[in-house]
């Protein structure tokens, strides 16, 4: 099926409106005649410093495709298309000046109205269906800055735009963002104060089966005021309201999140040069709606300078958290001493002690020590670095067995190695995966999947959900405890490198961990030991890069042996042409886990980007991965993408082609896309009066 589009009859009035503007101007500035005969400018409570328009013309055409293979009866092939045609034609206008007068008004805005078509056609799978729209669009950009050098001085902001989000080996999202806002600040000597609200809506669509559509609202009022009480002296207060909905992808519920959250800050600088600081830090937050987080935390620390190379910390930390279900109250007390021995050695040494009690549940103290010595000296080679650290602590667990919270524990998605949560015997249905920024929560099933190996918890990404390799996230997570238990835990980290001068870089890396858990057995056991070596160099030029590291990872869990080899070639390294090219070849060799296998990947990118001339200028990118896994089979991904832009006197065009080829053992899914722009500028209409 083909399909056409002709150009609406609204749309040649905005090709009208163009022509005009090429057209003769009439005069800004109005003038007065006095009665000698000369002329006067009349005072203006307008002014139009500056004034621009563009007419903006885009076409946007995306072919995608699935295809899936059946592992059970009956076995048949499942095949779903999506083609999607977008076509807009917008003017615009960027203008600024001020009202009254600069310091009481100024405002600039970047103004677009425009028509848009569209249509989507969706085939095979269940049903077919089309579906075709036209409407209006606007887009802005504009600010109001008011009393700007005064007191009291703000501003207004209002925002909309369209952007596209490329992701690799997957279909590009379109991305839809509205944001508007005010700020004020009065600027006082001693108790400056800033009170802002602003509001976000971000709308993201897919084109497979629209089944990426994702939509976020959130709306934050934030009040801060500063207290200068004396020159060492500095109070702080701050009050956050934030109101959050969100529909993820693939999901028709919407979740919704309100919260306060007050923070007190005080700092008291005393001592000989005021260089000893007190710093006690308050958060109350509460909240309501889903994944809501209730907690209050207080924290004084002390901070004493005894000399330039000694210096000590000392730490108490209050917390008081409800959430899902669970009342939790943590006390912390931290020591720390820091030593430094001339430029070349640093020592630190901590202490803590930590009592948890779950309300009516678990109670848990710990406690541990710590030493670490960080060595570094330039030699007729190069530079030497060393790091050697120590770490004990012990853990003891009293009550009827119950459940305990871990909160934002980081980890980072490093193919083909899935993560391993820190604890044992985790609730797999409290799990709650986000982005780092925890606005983004990810789907089970759709981003990840998990599955247990014993009493360890793992989790794997989906290749075609929103979690990239090498991609970090926060995990919220439950997990059950003996009835009554101590856990201790030993841990050596080890590094040694030398950096030659001739670009070399050999290192050794050792981390060791070993967790006994001598009282517990059967599903409770919580010993672990991990053992991990990494052997390599690098080698660094500007024309050239390469590395080797072979690494041996003997773990409860999931032992492995690898090795890991790298490069990059920078050819060209001009201003106006460059291109790089890099590769990635791991092979790891997975022995003793839940499965024995074997895994090669192999990453291949190729970045050109050339302006050829004051009009022509390009960009290519190419991106492919290879991974052979002897249980899963074997994965293709291709991400490739031309653009071409072209600059004629006021002309400007932008074409850009873009591909991605999924291949997983089972299913293929690629998608092919082409989108096209034409701007023509008309200048400063001001200049031609």
């Amino acid at each position: 099926m083909r399909g056409t589009f002709r150009l609406p009859r609204r749309s040649w009035c905005i090709l009208a409106i163009a022509s005009v503007l090429a057209g003769p101007q009439v005069p800004l500035h109005a003038t007065a005649q006095t009665k000698d005969g000369h002329n006067e400018d009349r005072t203006r409570d307008f002014t139009l410093d500056a004034l621009e328009a563009y007419l903006d013309i885009e076409g946007d055409f995306r072919y995608s495709s699935i295809e899936s293979k059946r592992t059970v009866a009956p076995q048949r092939e499942v095949r779903q298309r999506n083609r999607e045609w977008g076509f807009e034609e917008s003017f615009g206008l960027r203008l600024g000046g001020s009202i009254i007068d600069p310091r009481f008004i100024s405002y600039r805005a970047d103004l677009s109205f425009g028509l848009t078509q569209d249509r989507f056609e969706e085939f095979g799978g269940v049903l077919s269906r089309t579906d075709s729209d036209t409407g209006t669009l606007l887009r802005y950009d504009m600010r109001l800055n008011l009393f700007q050098g005064e007191k009291l001085s703000g501003s207004v902001y209002g925002f909309r735009r369209d952007d596209r989000i490329n992701r690799r080996f997957q279909p590009t999202l379109d991305d839809l963002r509205t944001r508007f806002g005010t700020s004020w600040t009065w600027a006082d000597k001693t108790l400056p104060m800033e009170l802002s609200y602003d509001f976000e809506d971000s709308k993201r669509r897919g084109n497979r089966d629209r089944s990426d559509d994702e939509d976020f609202t959130e709306s934050n009022l934030r009040y801060g005021l500063r207290w200068l009480i004396d020159t060492h002296h500095t109070f702080k207060l701050s009050y956050d309201h934030t109101e959050r909905e969100q529909e993820y992808q693939g999901r028709r519920r919407r979740f919704e999140t309100s919260r306060d959250l007050f923070t007190f800050e005080d700092e008291l600088a005393f001592g000989g040069s005021h260089r000893n600081v007190l710093r006690t830090l308050i958060h109350w937050q509460e909240e309501t709606g889903d994944f809501a987080r209730d907690l209050f935390e207080i924290g004084p620390q002390l901070t004493l300078h005894h000399s330039d190379s000694l210096q000590t910390l000392y730490k108490y930390q209050f917390n008081r958290d409800r959430y899902q279900a669970l009342d939790v109250e943590t006390h912390r007390a931290d020591f720390q001493l820091v030593h430094q021995v001339y430029s070349n050695l640093t020592t630190t040494f901590g202490a803590f002690g930590l009592y948890e009690e779950i309300e009516g549940d678990v109670r848990t103290a710990q406690y541990g020590t710590s030493v670490d010595w960080q060595y570094n000296r330039r030699n007729r080679f190069g530079h030497l670095y060393a790091n050697l650290a120590l770490a004990y602590d012990t853990e003891d667990v009293e009550g009827g067995g119950g459940r305990r919270l871990v909160l934002d524990e980081s980890h980072v998605f490093r193919d083909p190695v899935d993560v391993t949560l820190r604890n044992r015997n985790v609730v797999v249905t409290a799990v709650v995966l986000t982005d780092p920024s925890n606005r983004v929560v990810f789907r089970p099933a759709i981003d990840y999947y998990i599955y247990n190996q014993g009493n360890v918890t793992r989790i794997a990404r989906t290749r075609t959900g929103r979690i990239a390799d090498g991609d970090t996230v926060l995990i919220d997570y439950q997990f059950n405890t003996p009835a009554d238990g101590q856990l201790d835990t030993v841990r050596v980290d080890f590094s040694l490198e030398q950096r030659f001068t001739n670009g070399w870089t050999p290192y050794y890396r050792f981390s060791y961990r070993n967790q006994e858990d001598d009282t517990s057995f059967g599903f409770a056991s919580r010993a672990d030991r991990t053992d991990h070596h990494r052997l390599g160099a690098n080698y660094k030029s500007k024309r050239y890069a390469a590395g080797a590291e072979y690494e041996i990872f003997d773990d409860t869990v999931d032992p492995y042996d690898a090795f890991h080899i790298n490069g990059a070639v920078y050819l060209l390294q001009r201003a106006d042409h460059s291109l790089d090219a890099s590769t990635r070849l791991s092979r790891l060799f997975f022995e003793g886990g839940v499965d024995d296998r074997n895994v090669t990947l192999i990453d291949v990118s190729l970045d050109h980007r050339w302006r050829i001339n004051d009009s022509v200028s390009t960009v290519e990118r190419l991106g492919y991965r290879y991974e052979d896994d002897s249980i899963e089979g074997i994965t293709h991904g291709w991400d490739a993408s031309v653009g071409v832009e072209y600059v004629w006197g006021q002309f400007t065009s932008e074409l850009t082609m873009d591909y991605d080829r999924l291949d997983l053992p089972g299913s293929e899914e690629e998608e092919f896309g082409v989108y096209f722009r034409i701007r023509r500028d008309f200048g400063d209409l001001l200049a031609r009066r």
